[in-house]
C-alpha cells in the first residue's frame, strides 16, 4: 500500500495536482455527472440501434418483394432480438434513473408498439440526431414503399406477359380439343 501511495504522490507531482478531489468537491460532482450522462448516452445509443434494426426488419417483412422464407427468417431474428432489447431497456432505465433530473423510463410494451422512428420520442435525446435523417420523414417512407411496389409491379408485368402467352396457348389447345371431341 505504501508503494502504491508513493506512486500516486509521484504521479500527482508530475501532473501538478495541488489538491485531491473529495466526494464533495465540485470537480468530483461534475465528473460523476459526466460519467452518468455518458452511460445514459451509450445506453440510449444501444437502445436506438436495436429499435432501428427492429423497425427496419418489420418494414422489410411487410415489403412486397419479401418471400415466405425471408419472412420466417425475419420473425426468428425478431424473436432473438427481443431478449437483447429487454436487456438494453433495463440498462437504459438504470442509466436514465441515475441522471439528475432523471429521464423518462421505457417499457417493453412501449418499444413493441413503435412502428416508425418518428413515434419513438426518446430518440430526440440522441447525439446522433436520428430525427434529422431524411429516411425518417413520412414522405420518404411513402416514396420508399412506392419504389419497392413499382419494382414489384415491373416483375409482375414480366411474369404476366409470360402467363398471358401460356393462357392463350391453353385456350387454343382447349378449343381444338373440344372441336375434335364434338366431331367424333
Amino acid at each position: 500500500m505504501e508503494k502504491d501511495l508513493e506512486r500516486v504522490q509521484e504521479l500527482e507531482e508530475v501532473l501538478e495536482i495541488e489538491e485531491r478531489w473529495t466526494t464533495m468537491s465540485p470537480k468530483w460532482m461534475a465528473t460523476v455527472n459526466e460519467i452518468k450522462q455518458r452511460k445514459y448516452q451509450l445506453a440510449l445509443d444501444a437502445l436506438e440501434l436495436l429499435i432501428v434494426e427492429r423497425i427496419f426488419e418489420l418494414m422489410k417483412m411487410n415489403q412486397s418483394q419479401t418471400g415466405y422464407k425471408m419472412r420466417k427468417h425475419i420473425v426468428k431474428a425478431l424473436q432473438a432480438h427481443s431478449k437483447a432489447v429487454k436487456n438494453v431497456i433495463e440498462h437504459y432505465n438504470d442509466a436514465a434513473a441515475a441522471l439528475d433530473p432523471p429521464m423518462c423510463s421505457v417499457t417493453w410494451d412501449q418499444v413493441v408498439e413503435y412502428a416508425f422512428l418518428a413515434d419513438f420520442n426518446i430518440l430526440r435525446d440522441t447525439h446522433a440526431e436520428v430525427q434529422s435523417k431524411p429516411w425518417l420523414s413520412p414522405a420518404y417512407r411513402l416514396d420508399m414503399d412506392r419504389y419497392f411496389k413499382t419494382l414489384r409491379a415491373h416483375e409482375e408485368i414480366k411474369c404476366l406477359n409470360i402467363e398471358i402467352h401460356r393462357f392463350v396457348t391453353w385456350i387454343r389447345n382447349e378449343n381444338r380439343f373440344c372441336r375434335g371431341w364434338r366431331g367424333t
